[in-house]
C-alpha cells in the first residue's frame, strides 16, 4: 500500500501559472495585540517597524495598528519597561491586506546584582522550559522540502525521524507517531493528517492542517508541562489566526494537483471575524496519465469564527473536515509487483467551542469543547484471482472538554491548573480468512466485530517561582484516570531553568507521562481491556547560548525509560516480535502490559532568525531506541535511526525574490530480511525473523531548493515558488519487498528528482 502511493507523489508536481505584470509599490497595515503572560493587555508599549519610522502605541485593550506600510518583510520590535523586549521576525506586509502580530511579553526579573534576561528575537515560555521550539507562520510557509505541511516543517527538528516525504508520521525521540498529539486553539485533534490507519498514523504525504492558517506552533518534544497527558513523546500546539477584521478578502490556488480557495471578513459590527477555506485535489482524475499506480484523492473543509463580546471575552468556534481515497485494480498492483490491492477511504472531523475569559485580577481561563469522528474502510483483494484478502472497517468518536486556567499572584508565584475529560468510542470490524503471515507460518482467520467505550480523565496544577532572580522553577502534578480499565495514575513533572548570565541558561527537567492503550489495538480482543494505560519517564538536561542577539545554540540529553507498554501475549501464536506501537496492524491476539523500551541521545540546535536578509537552522541528533520482546531480548525500535541532520539556510536579496535550501540525512532504519527462498515458494515476502531487525537500509538523505517571488499590486498579491525535491536524484530505498510480479527482492524507493511548483492570488 505504501509502495503504490509512494508513486502517486508524482501528482505533487505542479504547475507555476505564467504570469507577467507591472508590479507597483503599494501599502498595507500592521496590526495587533500585546499581552503579559496573564493575558492582559499592556498599555502604552512601544511598537517599531526596525530600520523604519513607522511605529505606535497599544492602546487601552493593548491594541496596536500602523496604517500606510509599504509592501515587503519587516521585523517588529515592541519595548514595554519591565518586559523582556521582542523582536518578531518574517512579519510580510502585502497590498490591501492587514499583518497581524500578536505578542505576549515576559516581565524581567530587575535586581541590581542580578541578571536581566533579554528575550530579543526568542521568548522563553511561563511554564515549558525544556524541548520547546517555536515557529511562525512565514516561516512553515517558506520551509523548503515541506510543501507547507506542517509535520514536515517539524521533521527539520532535532530528534524528529520520519519515513520520508511520503507520509506524515514522525517517530520524536524514538517514540511511535501515535505518542505524538496535536492541539488547536485548545482543541484536541485526533487527525491530524488525510490516509491515516486505524491505529492513528498515516501512509499519506498530506496533512489536514491548512498551514495558510496557521498563526505560530509550539513544539514540545518532551518534558512538556502537567497541562498536556494521555501522550509520551510530544505535543504540537497550534494557534489558528482570525479572519480579516478590516473587510472581505480571499485568495485562490491553482496547480497540477488540485485546487484550493480561502474567503474571510468582519463580522458583529467589527466584534468577530470568519473564515472557511477548501482544497480539493483532482489526481484521481489523471492518475492513468501520470502513472500514479493508483487514484489518490482527499479534500477537506475547514473554518473559523471568532466573536469578542466585550475586552475581556472573546469565543471562537472551529471545525475542520477532510477526506481521502486510494484506490488500486489489480492491474496497478501486478505493475507494482504486489499481489495485492486495496481500496481504502477516510473521513474525519473535530469541531470545537472555545471560550476565553480574562479576570479582573490578574489571570485567564480558556474552556473548549469539541467532538470529533474518523471512519476508514478498507479492503484488500488478491491481484491474482480477486479473492478477498482483508476487510476492515474502524469508527472512532470523540467528545472532550478541556479547561486551562493561569493565574500570576506575584512575578514570583503563577499557577496553571485545569482538567480533561475526553469520552471516546472505538468501533472495530476486521476479518480475515485463514492466511499465511509474513513470517511464513499459517495463521486461522478471524472475525473481529467490537465496540468498547472509555472515558479518560486528567486534572492537572503547577506552579511557576521564581525563588532566585536567575531561577525559574516549573512543578507540576497530572491525575489522570480511565473508566476502562478503572485505574488512576500520578504524572509528577518539573522543570528548571537557571540563567548563569543573560545569554547562557542551564534547563533540566524530570516527570513521568501516561496514555491510553489506543482503542483500536484494545477492541481486537476482549482481554485487553484491563491494560494499563502506558508509561514513559522522561529525563532531559539541556544548555542555551545566544551567539548572537538572533541566533542560538542549544544541547539536550534525554533519557526516556517506557514501562507498562502493551505487549504480545506468550499465547499469542504470531511469530512476529515487532513492538506493539510501532507498526502492529491487525491481529487478535491478546495483549499484555509488559512491554519495556528506552530511548536516550541528544540533540543540538543552531537557530538563525531573519534578523536582516538571512535565516538558517542546523539540527543534529545522535539516539538509540530499543525494546525488550517477549522473549527478553533487546532489540531496535522500527525508527532507531541513530543519526539525524539537518541543514537549512535562506537568503532574502530584496522583498521579491527569495531562495532557500534544505539537506537532511538519516541513518538508515532497521529491517528484517527477506527470505528469498520461502518468498518465492509461498509467492509473498516471507521475512526471515530469526535475524529480526538484523539489517539496516541504506542512509536516507536528500538536497531540497527553492525560490519565491512576490508580486504586490493595487490591493491585490501573488505568490509564486518553484522547488526542486531531491535535487541530485538520490535513490532513497523506503522499503525492501517481494517482488510478486518478477519474483525477486526489490527496492521500494522514495521518489527520484521532483520539481514542484505553486502560485496563490491574494484580493
Amino acid at each position: 500500500m505504501a509502495r503504490t502511493l509512494r508513486s502517486s507523489l508524482l501528482a505533487l508536481v505542479v504547475l507555476a501559472l505564467p504570469f507577467t505584470a507591472h508590479a507597483q509599490d503599494n501599502t498595507g497595515r500592521v496590526s495587533g495585540s500585546v499581552t503579559d503572560d496573564t493575558g492582559a493587555p499592556l498599555i502604552g508599549v512601544n511598537v517599531s517597524l526596525q530600520n523604519t519610522t513607522y511605529g505606535a502605541a497599544t492602546d487601552l485593550e493593548g491594541r496596536f495598528t500602523i496604517d500606510a506600510v509599504p509592501t515587503g518583510t519587516y521585523q517588529v520590535a515592541f519595548r514595554y519597561l519591565g518586559y523582556a523586549s521582542f523582536i518578531q521576525t518574517d512579519v510580510v506586509v502585502r497590498s490591501g491586506r492587514t499583518a497581524t502580530v500578536n505578542v505576549t511579553l515576559q516581565e524581567t526579573v530587575l535586581e541590581g546584582e542580578g541578571v536581566t534576561v533579554t528575550a530579543g528575537y526568542f521568548q522563553q515560555s511561563a511554564t515549558e522550559l525544556t524541548s520547546v521550539v517555536s515557529f511562525s507562520n512565514e516561516e512553515i510557509r517558506r520551509s523548503p522540502g515541506a510543501g507547507q505541511e506542517i509535520v514536515r516543517v517539524i521533521n527539520a527538528l532535532p530528534g524528529i525521524a520520519s519515513r520520508g516525504e511520503t507520509s506524515q508520521d514522525i517517530f520524536v525521540r524514538g517514540g511511535s507517531p501515535i505518542e505524538n498529539g496535536y492541539y488547536i486553539d485548545n482543541i484536541f485533534i485526533p487527525n491530524a493528517q488525510h490516509f491515516s490507519t486505524g491505529s492513528g498514523s498515516s501512509f499519506g504525504p498530506t496533512g489536514l492542517i491548512n498551514t495558510e492558517f496557521v498563526e505560530d506552533i509550539d513544539v514540545f518534544t518532551g518534558g512538556f508541562s502537567a497541562a498536556y497527558g494521555d501522550r509520551l513523546s510530544s505535543i504540537s500546539s497550534i494557534a489558528y489566526r482570525e479572519g480579516n477584521a478590516d473587510g472581505f478578502a480571499g485568495s485562490v490556488g491553482l496547480n497540477f494537483s488540485g485546487g484550493s480557495a480561502i474567503f474571510e471578513g468582519p463580522m458583529a459590527g467589527g466584534r468577530g471575524s470568519w473564515f472557511v477555506s477548501g482544497r480539493r485535489s483532482y489526481l484521481d482524475l489523471i492518475a492513468d496519465a501520470i502513472d500514479a499506480g493508483g487514484a489518490p484523492a482527499f479534500s477537506d473543509l475547514q473554518g473559523k469564527a471568532t466573536f469578542k463580546p466585550n475586552a475581556s471575552n472573546t469565543i471562537s468556534v472551529l471545525s475542520l473536515f477532510g477526506q481521502s481515497r486510494f484506490q488500486q485494480t489489480a492491474d496497478d498492483a501486478i505493475d507494482a509487483g504486489d499481489n495485492t490491492f486495496i481500496d481504502v477511504q477516510n473521513w474525519q472531523n473535530t469541531t470545537g467551542l472555545t471560550w476565553r475569559s480574562l479576570w479582573a485580577g490578574d489571570g485567564f481561563s480558556v474552556t473548549s469543547i469539541s467532538a470529533s469522528a474518523s471512519n476508514r474502510d478498507l479492503v484488500s483483494r488478491f491481484a491474482e484471482d480477486d479473492v478477498r484478502d482483508l476487510e476492515e472497517n474502524v469508527e472512532n468518536r470523540y467528545v472532550n472538554l478541556r479547561n486551562v486556567n493561569y493565574a500570576s499572584f506575584s512575578q514570583a508565584f503563577k499557577v496553571e491548573f485545569g482538567l480533561d475529560v475526553q469520552h471516546r468510542r472505538s468501533t472495530v470490524g476486521l476479518v480475515r480468512d485463514d492466511y499465511v503471515d509474513p513470517t511464513g507460518a499459517p495463521q486461522a482467520g478471524f472475525d473481529v466485530d467490537r465496540s468498547l467505550d472509555d472515558t479518560g480523565i486528567g486534572a492537572f496544577v503547577s506552579t511557576v517561582t521564581r525563588p532566585l532572580p536567575q531561577l525559574q522553577a516549573t512543578l507540576g502534578l497530572r491525575v489522570e484516570g480511565a473508566t476502562l480499565n478503572e485505574q488512576v495514575y500520578l504524572s509528577p513533572r518539573i522543570a528548571l531553568a537557571y540563567d548563569l548570565t543573560s545569554r547562557l541558561q542551564l534547563s533540566a527537567s524530570v516527570g513521568e507521562f501516561r496514555q491510553s492503550v489506543p482503542l483500536y489495538f484494545t477492541s481486537q480482543n476482549a482481554g485487553n481491556t484491563s491494560l494499563d494505560q502506558m508509561r514513559a519517564r522522561h529525563a532531559i538536561a539541556g544548555i542555551s547560548y545566544l551567539l548572537t542577539p538572533d541566533t542560538r545554540l542549544s544541547v539536550e540529553v534525554y533519557d526516556k525509560q517506557y514501562t507498562d507498554m502493551p505487549q504480545i501475549a506468550s499465547t499469542n501464536t504470531l511469530a512476529d516480535p515487532t513492538f506493539v506501537l510501532d507498526g502492529r496492524g491487525d491481529f487478535s491476539g491478546a495483549l499484555t502490559s509488559d512491554g519495556e523500551a528506552t530511548a536516550r541521545g541528544f540533540d543540538i540546535l543552531l537557530q538563525k532568525k531573519m534578523a536582516q536578509n538571512l535565516y538558517g537552522l542546523a539540527s543534529v541528533s545522535f539516539f538509540r531506541a530499543q525494546y525488550t520482546d517477549p522473549s527478553g531480548q533487546e532489540r531496535p525500535r522500527t525508527f532507531d535511526t541513530q543519526t539525524l541532520f539537518t541543514v537549512i539556510g535562506g537568503y532574502k536579496p530584496n522583498d521579491k525574490w527569495e531562495v532557500s535550501a534544505r539537506w537532511s540525512y538519516s541513518g538508515g532504519r532497521p529491517v528484517t530480511p527477506l527470505d528469498p527462498i520461502a518468498s518465492a515458494a509461498q509467492g509473498d515476502e516471507v521475512f526471515d525473523v530469526s535475524q529480526f531487525h538484523g539489517e539496516r537500509l541504506p542512509a536516507y538523505h536528500s538536497l531540497f531548493l527553492r525560490v519565491d517571488r512576490r508580486y504586490n499590486f493595487a490591493q491585490t498579491n501573488l505568490v509564486a515558488f518553484f522547488s526542486l525535491w531531491n535535487a541530485y536524484n538520490r535513490a532513497n530505498v523506503e522499503e525492501r519487498f517481494w517482488n510478486a510480479t518478477d519474483e525477486r527482492i526489490d527496492d521500494a524507493n522514495l521518489f527520484s528528482l521532483l520539481p514542484v511548483a505553486g502560485v496563490v492570488f491574494e484580493f
